[in-house]
């Protein structure tokens, strides 16, 4: 068995790597790179507003929150690369990252993306392991400038799970957040034009043992299920299709991608949920649209993008069946002279928020059927400066209404209504790459 595994592992590498032994011409090498960047934040929100009564998780809302605050937050990627002598490019790219991780005090990290790659610039690329959709890669989005956007790094310092259940933004990109182990292909570019394909069996990543249920309670005790019990997305295919080049001296980027995975299957109770009363959710698909113009330091351009997909992030969670289609457009503009960059952006989000919408957890949870379409508007303003190569301040402006966000809960009658929300943001930041 073992000579069959070596003889085929033999053949997957000729395929890759040409014909003879290859002798590296160049050893792989190791670099560390990365950013850091640091910001004040000031926050208006009005679920950071007190009314006196617990309400929520964890009885939030008696008190309000602070509005002001430093927020910190860095990368650290390391990258190896390799040649051999036939001209494969290899190596692996590993992302450290202190994003949204908690534990002890508030600083811990935990992977972003790692990977392995092979690379040839006449057959293009591979990359296996933890990294981002080829649609999410390849996806062409209305322009920003450093620390600004519609789902930047504002919409991370607004995190309330105890009300809306994580990111505020309704306008990621597509697959925002899907770092799934998964097989991505990148084409070269022929006459402007390249193409992406990528498949993920699961929404796990990572060493994981078990990603979905800890302990299958129904089962044997103490048997951990694996991330394969279908509790979450299995089977993602994403691709993309993108132009990039110029005519008449005005430069264009103009894309395509779209992705498809089959939704949960299984409850984290562990029962089937095509027997339940709700029956399985639909397939999770989303399709994505990106145009940018270019000329004389400014760019403006704008994407557009749909399909049958709910939560805080496109396509990574499934729609109940009945449910409507979401969509979100995004346009932006940005403007670049010398050391200098300015931007502004606007977008319009509107997601099916379900047959039912619940509020709290527990004894205290709240439901409320067939509740309207949650809605959102948002526009920023920004502008950015290098003051030495790697090093560049920044400020801007946010605000996004969110209506029909979440229930609130009357402490007299227990009656549940929507309730809309709006969030006023200004960043004032600096951030180092190196």
């Amino acid at each position: 068995m073992r000579k069959i595994l070596l003889g085929t592992t033999g053949v997957v590498g000729a395929a890759l790597i040409g014909m003879g032994a290859a002798q590296a011409q160049q050893a792989p090498t190791v670099r560390v790179g990365g950013y850091l960047q640091t910001t004040f934040t000031w926050i208006d929100d009005d679920l950071d507003k007190s009314d006196g009564a617990p309400r929520g998780v964890a009885q939030a809302g008696a008190q309000g929150r602070s509005k002001a605050d430093f927020r910190n937050e860095v990368e650290i990627h390391v990258f190896v690369t390799g040649k051999a002598a036939n001209g494969l490019s290899y190596g692996a790219v590993v992302e450290i990252q202190n994003d949204n991780v908690g534990g002890g005090s508030g600083s811990a990290l935990d992977l972003d993306e790692a990977y392995v790659f092979v690379s040839t610039p006449a057959l293009g690329t591979i990359r296996f392991g933890e990294e981002d959709s080829a649609a999410s890669i390849m996806q062409v989005r209305a322009p920003t400038i450093t620390g600004f956007g519609a789902d930047g790094a504002w919409d991370v310092a607004i995190l309330n799970t105890g009300f809306n259940g994580g990111n505020p933004s309704l306008f990621t990109g597509i697959n925002d957040g899907s770092d799934s182990t998964k097989i991505i292909y990148l084409s070269p570019q022929f006459f402007g034009f390249d193409f992406g394909v990528s498949y993920a069996p699961n929404a796990g990543e990572g060493d994981r043992p078990f990603y979905g249920r800890n302990v299958d309670a129904t089962a044997i005790a103490g048997v951990n299920n694996t991330q394969r019990d279908r509790t979450n997305l299995e089977n993602e295919v994403a691709y993309a299709l993108r132009y990039r080049g110029s005519f008449g001296g005005v430069g264009i980027a103009a894309g395509f991608g779209g992705m498809f995975a089959d939704s949960p299957r299984v409850t984290g109770a562990g029962a089937d949920l095509r027997t339940t009363a709700a029956g399985r959710a639909q397939q999770v698909n989303a399709y994505t649209f990106g145009l940018n113009l270019t000329a004389f330091g400014l760019t403006v351009g704008g994407e557009y993008t749909f399909g049958q997909y709910s939560g805080a992030s496109v396509g990574r969670g499934a729609l109940a069946r009945g449910s409507d289609d979401s969509e979100h457009y995004l346009l932006g503009a940005t403007y670049v002279m010398g050391a200098f960059s300015v931007g502004g952006y606007y977008g319009v989000a509107e997601q099916d928020n379900g047959r039912t919408l619940t509020f709290g957890t527990g004894a205290g949870a709240t439901t409320l059927g067939n509740p309207a379409d949650r809605k959102q508007t948002t526009y920023g303003v920004g502008v950015a400066y290098t003051v030495a190569p790697g090093l560049e301040v920044f400020a801007n402006y946010n605000y996004i209404k969110d209506e029909n966000a979440f229930i609130r809960v009357g402490t007299a009658t227990r009656a549940a209504t929507l309730q809309d929300r709006e969030i006023s943001s200004f960043f004032l930041g600096t951030r180092l790459a190196f």
